[in-house]
């Protein structure tokens, strides 16, 4: 709860005009091994509202482990700047990284984990219902034809489970969360009296809801050491199309509940626009609190 406490703090100083460079003089190196105009734009900003400066590494200028050890680019990255942001293929090498590098590394999503956006998603659960304890949060799987990692799957309960929530997984068969990430949230669940479950019928799960998360992912097994393989619902997308977000779902849930989407969304495929555009819809809240939440972050480690 400190992060968002710290990111609900910054966003309100943003909001009167309040100067709030905390990080002036401090530099942030971004590497992106993959593309992303939200995770860019909000580091970027961010650093930029916090007084400091960021680089940005593109995917066509990321360092290859075949040209240099990650080992080196954290002993040489810690040399220039006071903290990396790293959007990674394989979770392991943001470890290895974080290892070897003096300067703090943030998690900017990879194939295991995407903690800054489900910090930002309850950011806005938080903002909107003034607590997480107890709220039913549903990640809802919806078809796409991409194989995108289950990263938010992976956070979100990682995370709820640590904050006493209720996360449902809805998704077809094959598409569970990682075994490990499971038993750890099982865990952590018990410590916080936290409910966490699977279930294979999206109508059911999201009932009395107090939070509809749309995403699309691929099983854990369609990722060999961070790169992607053909997933069941690519091979056969009739069988998977059927699992869409509509105006018919949301209304099984709670009067007031919210409809997350970390974007971008493929409309008409992962939901519909009436759901996407609708009155419980903070899709666009939650773009905005990557911003604030990242801020916070970085306030936090890197001063």
């Amino acid at each position: 709860m400190m992060i968002l406490s710290k990111s609900a703090e910054l966003k309100e100083k943003l909001k009167r005009g309040e100067p709030h460079e905390e990080l002036r003089g401090k530099s942030l190196a971004m590497i992106f091994e993959f593309p992303s105009t939200r995770t860019r734009t909000s580091f970027e900003v961010g650093m930029q509202q916090l007084g400091g400066h960021a680089l940005f590494f593109s995917p066509e200028h990321y360092w290859t482990k075949e040209r240099e050890a990650v080992s080196d680019l954290g002993r040489v990255m810690s040399r220039y700047v006071h903290g990396v942001m790293i959007r990674a293929l394989n979770q392991k090498d943001v470890v290895e990284l974080a290892e070897w590098a003096s300067v703090p590394v943030i998690n900017a999503c990879t194939n295991y984990e995407h903690p800054c956006q489900v910090m930002a998603d309850f950011m806005t659960t938080w903002e909107k219902r003034g607590h997480l304890k107890g709220l039913k949060t549903v990640i809802a799987w919806t078809y796409s034809p991409y194989a995108i990692p289950l990263g938010i799957v992976n956070s979100a309960l990682f995370a709820g489970s640590k904050l006493g929530m209720d996360v449902t997984i809805a998704c077809p068969e094959g598409y569970d969360p990682d075994p490990e990430v499971w038993e750890t949230s099982l865990r952590e669940a018990e410590a916080t009296n936290a409910k966490i479950s699977v279930s294979r019928d999206l109508k059911e799960a999201v009932r009395e809801a107090d939070v509809v998360h749309i995403k699309a992912w691929a099983p854990h097994a369609s990722f060999t050491k961070g790169v992607a393989t053909k997933p069941p619902h690519a091979r056969n997308p009739k069988k998977y199309k059927r699992w869409k977000v509509t105006e018919e779902i949301v209304a099984l849930a709670k009067g007031d509940v919210m409809v997350q989407h970390a974007l971008p969304v493929l409309r008409g495929v992962q939901a519909t626009d009436g759901v996407l555009d609708g009155p419980n819809s903070v899709i666009f809240d939650e773009a905005e609190n990557r911003l604030h939440v990242q801020k916070g972050i970085m306030s936090l480690i890197m001063k």
